[in-house]
């Protein structure tokens, strides 16, 4: 009986062996592929394609392990708040003035967020205008009056410290109101959110740097610096000529790109330092872009509208695959390229 059977499986084990070559050659076999496929992202100097993998990161075009829903996070720019933690690994950085020359930043996280970002402070106005565009979860620690309410009715994804504790901490080493941290784990679990890109992704220029130092100020506490890395293709940062640097891992900030977006200030005229800035409407603009330089404008309709920049022909911007920090800047302020 055993000598009969050995015919058939023979049979079986050829049908096999032949079925699985015919789906191999046909390019129909599949396999758990899907987490490890390589995806291009463009063309290197020497015309081979580049290749990564992962995921796209909504805020910079690169590739990314995770993606997590977009949060945007008023961080502190205080003397006292320096140096910030998770500030150089945000996607998209804004800097604007909150009063009495003071600065505060609004960072976007989606992709390889980090563990912790801060500190934490509060919100304004203008700032809410420019997140509600990127529809992203807004972190902050209270706000202005005008902003507390404009958050509620203009529907900004809420998460405020005095109601949302548990996706933040206090550090005791360093005094309030410069010591609250979220974390982005916390603040993101749950949530979801299907960002597309805001803005066109290329490859960056070959060649020499157009300037290879950048220069601005905003009074006389915040002084900013750039200065080009060629080996890096980006702009290491500096504060009154110190490096601005992450407080938990040391590493000085690298921008790929630094846009000057000019927008017009103006003083509430309340008995306040309150200003509000025009970041809807339309003005010039200064781009730095890898290490090219083009001069244009930027547009922004309505509050829920992106934020678009064009060159001086009025094309749209492509940035380099990379981070994105926005100056936004009083009209006339000196920029000293070099």
């Amino acid at each position: 009986m055993k000598g009969q059977n050995r015919p058939a499986v023979s049979l079986f084990a050829l049908l096999a062996i032949m079925i699985l070559t015919s789906a191999l050659l046909c390019g129909c076999y599949q396999n758990n592929s899907q987490n490890t496929a390589q995806t291009p992202i463009g063309d290197s100097a020497n015309g081979q394609k580049v290749e990564e993998t992962g995921i796209t990161d909504p805020l910079t075009g690169r590739k990314a392990q995770k993606v997590v829903p977009l949060v945007a996070v008023m961080v502190d720019n205080l003397g006292a708040a320096r140096p910030q933690t998770g500030l150089g690994e945000a996607g998209v950085v804004y800097e604007m003035e909150a009063e009495a020359k003071i600065t505060r930043f609004m960072a976007l996280f989606a992709g390889d967020p980090p563990n912790a970002v801060g500190p934490v402070r509060s919100a304004r106005s203008y700032y809410l205008q420019i997140c509600k565009e990127w529809d992203a979860l807004y972190a902050h620690v209270g706000g202005s009056k005008d902003a507390s309410a404009n958050i509620k009715s203009w529907g900004i994804k809420d998460l405020d410290e005095f109601r949302n504790g548990g996706e933040y901490r206090r550090d005791q080493a360093r005094k309030a109101p410069h010591n609250v941290y979220l974390n982005i784990d916390k603040a993101t679990k749950g949530k979801k959110q299907g960002l597309q890109p805001h803005w066109q992704f290329g490859n960056p220029a070959e060649g020499d740097p157009d300037f290879s130092k950048i220069s601005f100020s905003y009074g006389s506490g915040n002084n900013v610096f750039y200065e080009f890395s060629a080996s890096e293709k980006r702009y290491l940062r500096y504060i009154n000529s110190s490096p601005h640097s992450d407080r938990e891992s040391g590493k000085q900030i690298a921008v790929t790109n630094v846009v000057i977006q000019y927008a017009p200030h103006q003083y509430r005229g309340d008995g306040t330092a309150c200003i509000d800035i025009n970041v809807i409407g339309s003005g010039k603009a200064e781009f730095f872009l890898a290490g090219q330089y083009q001069e244009g404008t930027w547009q922004k309709e309505s509050m829920k509208s992106t934020t678009r920049f064009f060159n001086a022909e009025g094309k749209e911007i492509i940035f380099p695959r990379g981070n994105t920090w926005v100056q936004v800047l009083r009209p006339g302020t000196p920029v000293e390229k070099v």
